[in-house]
């Protein structure tokens, strides 16, 4: 019974330190794609962009600038994240 329960222990051991590795790399990802469009959104606020090339920065499919200002005031009182 020992025989088994040590090499069990390890497998399992190495499965969860995997699944736990690759989920802090997607999760790292959605923050940093999050914080890109978020300091896109603050440079168009700040009249550091115009609003075409925000739009393409942010591949968004709009074409007005109240449309984009409706997507980027979800951005405009999030706090840094950094």
């Amino acid at each position: 019974m020992k025989r088994l329960l040590f090499p069990l222990l390890a497998l399992s051991t190495i499965f969860l330190a995997s699944c736990t590795s690759n989920s802090n790399e997607i999760g790292t990802q959605k923050v940093s794609e999050t914080q890109r469009q978020r300091e896109v959104c603050l440079d168009w606020y700040g009249y550091r962009i115009d609003t075409k090339k925000a739009i393409n920065d942010l591949n968004l499919k709009i074409e007005t600038e109240s449309e984009l200002m409706a997507y980027c005031d979800f951005f405009k009182n999030v706090a840094d994240t950094k």
